[in-house]
């Protein structure tokens, strides 16, 4: 068994040497090799070399691999971030209309005659929305204005997965390897671009689970208040939190018999504040920009809102966009968030269409195929070792889908894919343990890296370039 505290795969350092260059020579021809033609051959060898072992040495920094890692998803998320232009995808026809409709712009079909100056998306709180306003006054009614929120949330997000495993586990390479599959998710990488409020509310969760962990309660309450002025779904974070708390010190307690008063001081401060900071801030929030008298009179239409969204009654496996949450661990019922093909003919009959953009709601197809045995692996690691990041791992995935799970059981309730958005970075987690701690041999690792990138590429939305 690994201890994880070096990178899972580290070339002997005699592997680092300089290439050695060749001489190009043409299809039967000989090239007489001159004292100027051998000085050059080695400068260009010599100078290929230097860098490839300059990359070699970053690439064993892991200081510099998670800068690597950071940078190449925030390229990810910004490439041709305004394109289609002027084209909404998927539940944008919502959010960006509804910060259209607070800026006082013209709306789309959705909230097109609502008032103007409020936040005609009332099922929601305000907050993200606002974000979304705030980026469009400055940036413009486009693509850039309404997603630029979406990308910093994204990369708060990894930041804030990076330092949940540097505060729960001691090798940093670990840390290094579960930023990058969370980063090379489709899920994560398409709702760390849009305009929709997944990633606005899923940044501060792990904002605030992250300084829960640190045991800085106040500021843990703090995120987890802004996360539910975005989404009620925060509550999940809120429950994560505390089921981490049992599962980690609530052992010592059955074991002492009691609890001192003084171990429950930062949870009960981390509780007071986090709902001091929803119901203030959605008081406020309420006050400018919706007609609600009082903050319960939201909170009352959000949650009926939510329980009257009723699955369709269809026959079939996955005959509309919407799913169960058994569904979403193999990646089924994906969503067609925005396709735009190009039509290949034969004279007047349509030979093929090609997609060049294919946005969807998917998971990386890998990362859903290593669920099963990721996820029983984490959960026996956490129970044979106690390890903190496993225990996270456990308790974040199941406050954020067990919820969703007895829903599915008892009422009909309408589900889709991407609220398994929260779940990636304990999925993450989970394969990356399995990878480090589970003794696999190193053609294993690397087969399922490659494999994992490919799934990306497959899945990336710009099929071509524009």
């Amino acid at each position: 068994m690994e201890t994880g505290a070096e990178p899972f795969d580290q070339p002997p350092a005699d592997q680092a040497s300089p290439l050695t260059g060749a001489e190009e020579v043409s299809p039967g021809q000989v090239q007489p090799e001159t004292p100027d033609r051998r000085l050059a051959g080695r400068l260009a060898a010599s100078r290929l070399g230097r860098v490839v072992a300059v990359a070699a040495e970053n690439l064993r920094d892991p200081a510099r691999a998670i800068a690597l890692v950071l940078l190449t998803a925030l390229i990810l998320r910004v490439l041709w971030l305004n394109l289609p232009a002027r084209t909404l995808i998927f539940d944008e026809a919502y959010y960006v209309n509804a910060a259209r409709v607070i800026l006082g712009l013209p709306a789309g079909t959705h909230y097109a005659a609502s008032p103007v100056g409020l936040d005609p998306n009332t099922e929601h709180p305000p907050l993200g929305k606002l974000a979304m306003a705030a980026s469009m006054a400055v940036f413009g009614d486009n693509g850039l204005g309404w997603r630029l929120p979406s990308v910093i949330a994204a990369m708060v997000a990894l930041l804030a997965v990076y330092r949940i495993v540097r505060a729960t586990d001691k090798s940093v390479w670990l840390a290094v390897l579960v930023v990058t599959l969370v980063s090379l998710d489709n899920l994560t990488m398409v709702h760390g671009r849009i305009g929709t409020l997944d990633m606005l509310v899923l940044a501060p969760m792990l904002v605030g689970s992250w300084l829960a962990l640190e045991r800085r309660w106040l500021l843990a309450g703090l995120a987890m208040g802004i996360a539910l002025l975005v989404k009620l779904t925060a509550l999940y974070g809120i429950g994560a939190v505390i089921l981490y708390l049992l599962l980690t010190d609530g052992p010592a307690w059955w074991r002492a018999r009691r609890v001192r008063l003084r171990e429950l001081a930062g949870p009960v401060v981390f509780g007071v504040v986090t709902m001091a900071v929803a119901l203030g801030g959605l008081t406020v929030l309420d006050a400018r920009y919706t007609s609600f008298a009082s903050p319960f009179d939201h909170i009352a239409r959000m949650v009926d809102y939510g329980a009257n969204l009723r699955a369709p009654i269809t026959t079939g496996f996955c005959p509309e966009a919407d799913s169960r949450p058994w569904q979403w661990l193999f990646n089924e019922c994906q969503i067609q968030y925005l396709r735009v093909d190009v039509t290949v003919r034969a004279g007047e009959e349509i030979v093929a269409k090609i997609p060049r953009v294919d946005f969807r709601g998917a998971l990386n197809p890998l990362l859903a195929a290593a669920i099963p045995l990721a996820g029983l692996f984490a959960a026996w690691y956490a129970w044979r070792t106690r390890n903190q990041l496993a225990l996270w791992a456990v308790a974040w995935a199941t406050a954020n889908y067990l919820p969703y799970l007895a829903l599915a059981a008892f009422t009909p309730r309408i589900m889709y894919l991407y609220y398994a958005l929260p779940l990636v970075p304990a999925i993450a987690i989970a394969i990356a343990l399995l990878l480090l701690r589970g003794g696999l041999p190193r053609p294993v690792r690397w087969g399922f890296l490659a494999a994992y990138v490919l799934g990306f590429v497959a899945y990336f939305p710009f099929r071509q370039v524009p």
